[in-house]
């Protein structure tokens, strides 16, 4: 496995080469005398980490600001410093880093935005983010807490430095496989908008002291917290900033901080289910089993089964290259969760087209949506529920506005006629109206079929609830 997972020594020289390229670059253009930085470096799996998989590296390279020079802005009261801290790194993108690259050769050089704006860009094959952060002591991010959430990596990369042996960055390697694998790996994953972090798996790894032994702990994350002060699942509970979080893996750079805390609950569920897979598989010496789960291969484009396919529904569009992906995967899955909501109930409350899921992929410039329905086609009347006999204001209120009620139950109802009695045609309207800025529809595709795929196999495993064997029937 290793053999396959370790990058070449050709391909490490080959992301240094990128890396001096661009760092000579930031550092000779004259617009970085506009702006006083304590260093230049590469971060990241890439960086002096290297726990990268071989093909699948980025460079995050990080311009470490000194923060004394811009107290002007870091002075301000919590709103007006987030502000001036945005146009600080806008104009440093704008003045110094588009500027600095413009003469290598570089394609897709697009500003985008995460916690602040920041430069992507890809070049000679490898996907690059050039980052500015602020330069904090150990000792003043675990007092004050970071600036902007990019503080911490440089000392995520210090402490993953300090703990990682030969042997564990091979685990970490051996693991990241796996989670990709699982589609669960970073924010490209195939499963839940956000998947297992890099950073949160050489954690793993860390703290557990094995690859055999991270699967375990994965095992009963959503029961046993990972946290450097042993805190319990309710404690960490308490902590306001931690109730909405399902699994804790704590930041030991900063333990008021879960790194899990934006890992979907969606994506955790079938990494779980893998890894039980994966440790029954070792128990049974199954060794095509294992090499199945380890090993990431592409998504198939293989037909889904038919029942499958009627009650599916995917819609495909492109990029036009300016805006980032980061920002088109989060906005189409805001609008794939408002078509869910419309598709389940009526305006007036009552059961639409039934159960139905969604699920967002994306594969370089083109992205589909796809939505599971439990009945694509329903009739063009439902009996809608009205106030209880007892409640006699309501019940007159009720008449007056409806002609043609009748009672039941104990209950006043309405036959009301549907304006929607094909879910496709509502999911059309909606994604009409909820058109994504950097996105136009095209005709569906591999990357249309690669989302049944996914839906199929993997979401529908985690999703439970779905009636399948109703659909299947």
């Amino acid at each position: 496995m290793l053999a396959q997972l370790t990058p070449t020594e050709d391909e490490i020289k080959k992301q240094a080469s990128v890396i001096e390229a661009l760092k000579e670059a930031l550092e000779n253009h004259s617009g970085s005398s506009a702006f006083q930085y304590s260093f230049i470096a590469p971060q990241g799996s890439t960086g002096k980490k290297q726990t990268q998989l071989r093909g699948a590296s980025d460079i995050d390279l990080f311009v470490a600001l000194d923060k004394e020079h811009y107290r002007g802005s870091l002075d301000l009261d919590a709103r007006n410093r987030h502000s001036a801290i945005d146009a600080l790194m806008e104009s440093m993108i704008d003045k110094w880093f588009i500027p600095a690259v413009a003469n290598l050769d570089v394609q897709s050089v697009q500003k985008t935005f995460s916690q602040h704006p920041y430069l992507s860009l890809k070049m000679a094959g490898f996907d690059v983010d050039i980052v500015a952060c602020f330069h904090l002591s150990y000792d003043e991010l675990a007092q004050n807490g970071p600036i902007t959430a990019m503080d911490r990596t440089i000392h995520h990369t210090e402490y993953v430095v300090n703990h990682l042996s030969e042997s564990l960055r091979e685990d970490v390697r051996i693991l990241k496989s796996f989670v990709r694998t699982s589609h669960t790996y970073g924010d490209t994953c195939a499963v839940g908008r956000m998947g297992f972090t890099g950073y949160a798996l050489e954690l793993l790894i860390i703290f557990t002291g094995s690859f055999d032994a991270a699967l375990e702990v994965i095992l009963r994350l959503d029961s046993d917290p990972v946290d450097p002060l042993e805190r319990s699942l309710p404690t960490l509970k308490q902590d306001p900033g931690f109730r909405d979080d399902h699994i804790f893996i704590i930041d030991p750079t900063d333990t008021g901080r879960n790194v899990a805390s934006s890992f979907d609950r969606r994506a955790y569920d079938l990494l779980k289910i893998l890894t039980e897979q994966l440790v029954d598989a070792s128990r049974k010496g199954d060794h095509d089993q294992m090499m199945n789960l380890l090993l990431e291969k592409p998504i198939p484009v293989a037909p889904v089964p038919v029942w499958f396919t009627k009650h599916s529904i995917v819609r495909e569009f492109e990029s036009d290259g300016i805006i980032h992906y980061t920002v088109l995967r989060d906005k189409l899955h805001s609008v794939a969760k408002k078509v869910v909501s419309e598709l389940e109930r009526e305006p007036t409350g009552e059961e639409r087209f039934g159960k139905v899921i969604s699920e967002v992929y994306f594969d370089d410039d083109r992205f589909a949506v796809g939505f599971l329905v439990e009945k694509p086609e329903i009739f063009s009347t439902y009996e809608r529920k009205g106030p209880p006999l007892d409640l006699q204001e309501a019940v007159e209120g009720f008449r007056e506005v409806h002609s043609d009620t009748f009672e039941r139950d104990d209950y006043l109802w309405v036959v009301e006629r549907r304006k929607w009695t094909k879910a496709e045609s509502l999911i059309d309207a909606l994604l009409q109206e909820n058109p994504v800025e950097g996105l136009k529809r095209v005709s569906q595709g591999a990357t249309s079929a690669k989302l049944q795929h996914v839906i199929h196999r993997y979401v529908l495993r985690v999703e439970d609830d779905f009636p399948i064997s109703t659909v299947q029937g």
